[in-house]
């Protein structure tokens, strides 16, 4: 039976001039007006939908008709009520559920305290003050040993894995303590990456600087680890080249992570001190007003920016222009390079490998790496393009068969 009592209202703390709410039903989460609001709330006061929708065009002093109102409600509301609300966007390519919120209750409710304020300042004060000092003191500091072997490659995916599992509870952990529930941990592929993530919809619910410490949790829960591998480097002295690879890599798996443009925390973050959700939709409909409106073209809807408050808006407006000559770069020239040298490099490598297979050699593992990184990554882009084209496909296909 559908009913309009099950969805819950919250306030949305965000750079709008005016006021903002989350929509929350079955695990999913809405933005809305204060207009869209107090339809709802019509609605939930009603044991009639035509009732309410008559009452709600009556109090509108003529500004919607019923069939206005009626054409809105099937459309918008309707929708969320029965479980396939407009806006809901797919954030991955391919996800799964690893471990569901019931397996990691116990675990994120006891790891809750480490967000302490005095315990979250002297961790990342200590972890990032003697990151900065290997780096600038650190011999050899990006040298790469060619000698590598699968073991040392398989123990690197091991720790990475371990890792990023670490940073999965410790946004689950923030959630907790900042008093909302979280959802699983899974593993999906964004664009070319696999990624792990934490379901942690339901902060929408909190204001912005609680959302901010959720969203820097996971980094916060690695400083742990990067503390711990820095005090195994210095107490083993500069030659010990695993802590100072596994150093790199976790500064590295940082910067990515922290990368505003993808859909990683540093973007969560951005939105979050922006104080804008849904950005990179946002900042895509910034871009396609100001292009119709230069070639004089009709504008369609005003954009989400113009209706920001303060320098929001031009931060907002600085954010929309680089992460679209980012993403240009990455899906214009990056991917494109790649493909580029794989097609120049992979054929003699691939013949190398036949030459040494051909005449009962084992083929160095370096060849080997560089092979199967490639077709991995080959693999990825791939299954990108095909991720990104099924929906347009099946819109194409639907068309059709009309």
């Amino acid at each position: 039976m559908m009913t309009y009592t099950d969805i819950e209202v919250s306030e949305l703390e965000s750079s709008a001039k005016g006021a903002r709410y989350v929509l929350s039903h079955g695990g999913r989460h809405y933005e809305a007006n204060a207009t869209v609001v107090e339809l709802l709330r019509t609605l939930q006061s009603h044991a009639d939908e035509a009732e309410a929708i008559a009452d709600y065009a009556a109090r509108s002093g003529g500004r919607y008709s019923p069939d206005e109102v009626e054409a809105f409600v099937a459309q918008r509301l309707r929708p969320i009520v029965a479980g396939g609300g407009a806006g809901k966007s797919r954030q991955f390519l391919y996800e799964r559920e690893l471990l569901p919120a019931s397996a990691i209750d116990r675990l994120s409710d006891a790891l809750a305290v480490m967000f302490t304020p005095w315990v979250m300042a002297v961790t990342v004060t200590l972890a990032l003050g003697a990151d900065l000092w290997f780096m600038l003191t650190a011999d050899n500091l990006l040298r790469v040993d060619g000698g590598v072997s699968i073991y040392g490659v398989a123990g690197l995916m091991v720790f990475m894995c371990a890792s990023s599992m670490l940073h999965e509870l410790g946004h689950a952990a923030a959630c907790k303590r900042m008093g909302v529930a979280h959802g699983g941990i899974g593993f999906g592929m964004y664009l070319t990456f696999p990624v792990f993530y934490t379901d942690v919809s339901r902060v929408w619910r909190l204001p912005r600087r609680k959302r901010l410490v959720v969203n820097l949790a996971g980094v916060y829960f690695q400083c742990f680890i990067l503390a711990g591998l820095l005090v195994w480097y210095y107490a083993g002295g500069a030659s010990d080249d695993v802590a100072r690879y596994l150093i790199l890599t976790m500064n590295l798996g940082f910067v990515l992570t922290l990368n505003p443009f993808f859909r990683f925390d540093g973007y969560w973050i951005a939105s979050d001190a922006l104080g804008v959700p849904n950005l990179r939709a946002r900042s895509r409909e910034l871009i396609g007003w100001a292009w119709r409106r230069l070639r004089r073209k009709p504008e369609g809807t005003r954009p989400y920016l113009l209706g920001l408050s303060g320098g929001a808006k031009w931060l907002m407006g600085v954010y929309a222009v680089a992460v679209n000559a980012f993403m240009g770069f990455y899906f214009f020239y990056a991917l494109p390079m790649f493909l580029w040298s794989f097609a120049q490099s992979f054929p003699a490598e691939a013949e190398r490998l036949i030459i040494y297979l051909g005449n009962g050699m084992t083929p160095p593992f370096s060849l080997l790496r560089n092979i199967v990184m490639q077709l991995l990554f080959l693999a990825m882009i791939g299954y990108m393009i095909w991720g990104l084209s099924r929906p347009l496909w099946k819109k194409y296909a639907g068309s059709r068969g009309k």
